[in-house]
């Protein structure tokens, strides 16, 4: 994989032309985080590909929010970040980033305000934070890049923080779910390809989320958990290469035919056969302790129709339900030993919001 490198560095440069730069002085956005419930194409997961990632992933967006407040400074002034800022190399790095596609001089005050949601749990809490920043500088200018070319220029430039507290970041696999899910409406959408959304819909307004997270969680540093996720790329292959020509066809003749009509029952069966009976979760397995044993006792939940989805997100080691009967879901998980969160799907977009002072 690449080496660590600094916040700002843009591996991929934006090529799209810019629309008119229109800068305010001050805004504020609201921007929502995401599930990942499954890859397309497992396989295309592993291995250094330069940050372009191809595998494609269905993804819920979740009402827990990223709030950004930015404001224009003096010219020479420079980038300035809130010190109550929890994660402040990623935010810079989304800045200046953003910046640079743009052609501005990155004369900021950032200040961010987020949900809480464990780290390198399965959330995409740091891609949906350097999205929602980036998107927020995106806003300040008037929108100049068009969300269809933003995607990918966010995937293709994402990083982590190398070790906690690290002022370096180092590369890891972005496929596009969580900047999706702020930039495009729809509680459920898939993104295929070159981080390309290709389908979204509601979700129907009687389902909610119950995801449920081990409490013997230890936080884990990125570096140790891509090194541990390189150990098992062979595997991710593999799975990809016997599953992704099923996946592909139930996926565009059932799931999203389905979705689209407000049916979420194909789209839950088949993320319940990726995730417990195609390898994925074994493939995973090395995110958490026991999380193939944890996944079996968690299936009575979809199989006696409890949940119209179950999945594990991303990695793990986090699940989630959705749901009609979240009570039911919650006080499940809890007697698995898992602490629970409970939240609304989201089916909007990032949004403008009044600036706190």
């Amino acid at each position: 994989m690449f080496t660590s490198f600094t916040p700002g560095t843009v591996h991929h440069p934006l090529t799209s032309p810019l629309g008119p730069l229109k800068p305010g002085d001050e805004t504020a956005i609201r921007y929502p985080t995401r599930l990942n419930a499954m890859a397309l194409q497992p396989g295309a997961i592993a291995g250094d590909n330069h940050l372009i990632y191809d595998a494609g992933e269905l993804v819920f967006s979740v009402a827990r929010f990223h709030r950004v407040h930015l404001r224009r400074l003096g010219p020479g002034e420079g980038l300035t970040l809130d010190p109550a800022i929890a994660r402040p190399a990623l935010v810079e790095h989304a800045a200046r980033i953003m910046c640079a596609a743009l052609g501005v001089d990155c004369d900021l005050h950032v200040s961010v305000d987020s949900d809480p949601l464990p780290v390198h749990a399965g959330f995409g809490s740091s891609s949906s934070l350097i999205a929602a920043v980036a998107t927020a500088v995106n806003h300040l200018y008037g929108n100049p890049v068009d969300r269809a070319d933003l995607l990918p220029f966010l995937t293709s430039n994402h990083g982590e923080e190398h070790t906690e507290g690290s002022d370096q970041l180092m590369p890891v696999q972005c496929i596009g779910g969580s900047a999706a899910s702020g930039l495009y409406p729809g509680g459920v959408q898939v993104v295929a390809g070159r981080s390309t959304v290709v389908l979204t819909a509601s979700v129907p307004q009687e389902l909610s989320l119950v995801i449920g997270v081990p409490t013997t969680l230890q936080e884990r540093s990125t570096d140790e958990l891509m090194a541990a996720e390189i150990d098992q790329f062979d595997r991710f292959r593999e799975t990809g290469e016997r599953w992704a020509p099923t996946i592909a066809f139930r996926m565009l003749h059932e799931a999203m035919p389905a979705a689209l009509r407000g049916d979420l029952g194909p789209l839950g069966d088949l993320v319940f056969d990726y995730r417990f009976r195609m390898g994925s979760i074994e493939n995973c397995s090395f995110s958490h302790p026991g999380l193939s044993e944890l996944a079996t006792r968690l299936e009575p939940l979809k199989a006696d129709g409890t949940a119209t989805v179950l999945a594990l997100s991303s990695v793990g080691p986090a699940f989630f339900a959705l749901t009609a009967d979240p009570d039911t879901c919650e006080s499940f998980f809890a007697e698995q030993g898992m602490r629970v969160i409970r939240a609304l799907p989201y089916n909007g977009t990032y949004e403008e919001i009044e600036p706190t002072r």
